[in-house]
């Protein structure tokens, strides 16, 4: 986990690249719900327990638009993300290594 918290810092620095994590405390105007990856206005891909769906329709494509754009309302960037991500590794850091 330790190694993956460490791309993300490293991948903050790419200059096409918005990285936000929406805290556990912040207020949000939408449930997260489950995991999603938007690749473009064609296809989202949607993660489940059980399996992945592909969701191609675009009305449904655009409820996932929406919700994007809630869930960006919420979340935190730049300095913030980096505070996160730091007490994550703390975090870890602590942790007994047996």
């Amino acid at each position: 986990m330790k190694g993956q918290l460490d791309r993300l810092l490293a991948v903050m620095r790419l200059p096409r690249l918005s990285l936000g994590i929406v805290p556990k405390s912040a207020p949000t105007c939408i449930w997260p719900g489950n995991a999603f990856s938007m690749f473009d206005s064609r296809l989202v891909l949607v993660e489940t327990y059980s399996a992945e769906l592909s969701v191609t329709q675009p009305r449904e494509i655009e409820l996932y638009t929406k919700a994007f754009a809630l869930l960006k309302q919420s979340a935190v960037y730049g300095t913030a993300v980096r505070g996160l991500i730091s007490t994550a590794i703390q975090h870890f850091d602590q942790m007994p290594t047996d």
